[in-house]
């Protein structure tokens, strides 16, 4: 199938960079012709340092002066948005258009929306799942009946060997198109939709010699997907969705003949690289009063893969039972599940891992000023090696498990809120303890491994004089084999507003709001009950808020390094200052 997308299209994608939102034509008229809104701030800030040790005191190094000028203009034409970007500071300037240079256009009259340039479409999870597509498309949803269809363009070629160097290495070299459609029918609650998806590299955008060196070969994918959900009764639903692909890694791979069901049915030839993999993903839920029953079924084959996916985990089976339910009212609600996860779906691997998956929540609220949630979570994983796949001389007994490790954690959140005319107060504490235990006998390398943390915040708010203080403990411990840090610290947080315009002035009143505020932090450091550093910080600030959605801030961060017993570090003090205005128009 060849279809070509108009030359003007190109044109304008070239000439305006941009992205735009969907816009609906019968609403076109009224908007305005030409409206200008955004953002400007402009700035300076100044850094200075110097070190000290035992017997003296370095000279302060010389402040670094900086200005910033940052504006976000966005020009609307008749309701579509243009935005820019402007960057200038004293190291670099630079004035782009945002959102990665890409232009999208989705106009909408009634039930028929165009999808134009640039645009990331959702059919399903397992064929079209927003994978940007360079391209023109459409969607039409009369009643009941919906269908979508888009070709384009998935990305360009990279031939400049340094430039796919800095990319993910999924991203393929090779220029890939390929088109998508969907149809359905049905209601938010019942219906059902068939998705399709092909895409293909060109074989002929990467030269022979680049292709070789990045071992990256022209691919064709074909996927079919199902997508379904039915109401059996009230309360009771049923969502699945089903797909099947047929990936071919390289086309220049040799050709062969094939009676599969499966490759009778494939557009592009059959390729000893090619493959037909499954996936599926069933949900059946049950509402109930105030909460739900969910159960999961999810299973991806090995090396499952669609062009129009970015990535999702395969080669798994996984079972997953969950409820979630309030009682008494809302005042007790229970979350909790269970799941079990495997992979080696073909009996390829090396080794068969085994997961169990569990959680539960509790949260509990007597009355509107006191609550406790409590969390627990246990993750089990046992994994049997299988050297055969190595060595086919090796004998091993299968019902020998290599690794077996539990991993637990519990967190306890109580908080308090007491309320009153003059003074408010809030109180909670956090604490969370994990063990991830190493229950495999056979090995006594790894031992296990326990976390803690604990914290108290404690809050108090003065409505009538403007007060907020806040106030918090931290603590972190972490023990493994031949090691034990901690880390215990205190935040304390203080502001005040000082100005308030006089309701009866409004915006006439040049200063809305002035505020001032103070944060403090301490932090000292141990490695096996010696110390390892100590850090003190202080960050006031002040700020106004003027009239015509303008602000000043004046801000100051002050911080103050202690070398330990067992580091070697040089002391420092490091003080920034920085000044900013900022309007929004």
């Amino acid at each position: 199938m060849k279809t070509a997308i108009p030359r003007f299209l190109y044109l304008v994608i070239l000439l305006f960079p941009i992205h735009l939102l969907a816009q609906d034509i019968q609403k076109l008229g009224k908007a305005a012709p030409i409206t200008l809104h955004g953002s400007f701030s402009a700035g300076l800030n100044d850094f200075s340092s110097f070190y000290h040790g035992k017997d003296s005191v370095s000279a302060p190094a010389p402040g670094n002066l900086a200005y910033f000028i940052q504006a976000s203009p966005v020009l609307a034409l008749y309701g579509y948005s243009i935005p820019f970007n402007l960057l200038l500071t004293s190291q670099s300037k630079s004035f782009n258009y945002p959102v990665y240079n890409r232009f999208g256009l989705a106009p909408s009259y009634k039930w028929v929306k165009l999808h134009l340039g640039w645009q990331s479409l959702n059919f399903s999870s397992f064929t079209l799942s927003g994978q940007q597509m360079l391209g023109a498309g459409f969607e039409l949803t009369p009643g009941k009946f919906r269908a979508a269809f888009m070709y384009g363009k998935f990305n360009n070629a990279v031939t400049d060997i340094s430039t796919y160097n800095n990319l993910n290495n999924n991203t393929p070299l090779y220029k890939r198109t390929g088109w998508a459609a969907k149809i359905g029918y049905g209601s938010p609650a019942n219906f059902v939709e068939l998705s399709y998806l092909q895409g293909k590299d060109d074989s002929n955008s990467v030269s022979r010699a680049i292709a070789d060196s990045t071992q990256i070969r022209p691919a064709a994918n074909q996927v079919a997907g199902l997508l379904g959900q039915l109401t059996i009764r009230k309360g009771l639903t049923l969502r699945a969705e089903l797909a099947a692909s047929y990936y071919t890694r390289n086309n220049a791979s040799d050709t062969f003949n094939a009676n599969s069901y499966w490759t009778k049915l494939a557009y592009f030839p059959v390729k000893t690289s090619s493959r037909v993999t499954f996936a599926e993903d069933i949900n059946l839920s049950y509402r109930l009063g105030s909460g739900s029953i969910t159960a999961l079924y999810r299973r991806i084959d090995p090396n499952y893969q669609s062009m129009g996916a970015y990535y999702m985990q395969t080669d798994l089976e996984q079972y997953t039972l969950g409820v979630n339910y309030g009682f008494l009212k809302g005042r007790l609600h229970l979350q909790a599940s269970i799941g079990l996860q495997r992979n080696n779906l073909s009996n390829t691997a090396a080794d068969n891992t085994h997961r169990t998956i569990g959680n539960l929540t509790f949260s509990i609220t007597p009355s509107n000023h006191f609550g406790v949630d409590l969390t627990y979570s246990n993750y089990g994983i046992s994994q049997q090696i299988i050297p055969q796949l190595s060595n086919p001389a090796t004998i091993v007994h299968y019902d020998s498990v290599r690794i077996s490790e539990i991993n637990q954690s519990v967190t306890v959140t109580p908080h308090l809120f007491l309320t009153g005319a003059h003074v408010q107060h809030s109180i909670s504490l956090v604490g969370s303890f994990q063990l991830l235990s190493n229950t495999n006998s056979a090995d006594t390398a790894n031992g296990n491994f326990r976390s803690s943390m604990s914290s108290l915040i404690y809050s108090l708010i003065f409505p009538d004089s403007k007060w907020t203080i806040s106030n918090t403990l931290n603590y972190f411990n972490t023990i493994m084999p031949g090691s034990k840090t901690a880390t215990i610290g205190y935040n304390l947080g203080i502001s005040k507003e000082l100005f308030h315009a006089p309701k009866s002035r409004g915006m006439n009143f040049w200063l809305q709001s002035a505020t001032a505020s103070l944060f403090g932090g301490y932090f000292a450091n141990t490695l096996n009950s010696a110390s390892t550093g100590k850090i003190t910080s202080l960050n006031p600030s002040l700020s106004f808020a003027l009239a015509h959605r303008e602000t000043i801030q004046l801000t100051a961060n002050y911080t103050h390094n202690t070398a330990g017993q067992s580091t070697a570090a040089t002391p420092a003090d490091l003080l920034t200052v920085t000044g900013r205005y900022n309007i929004n128009f």
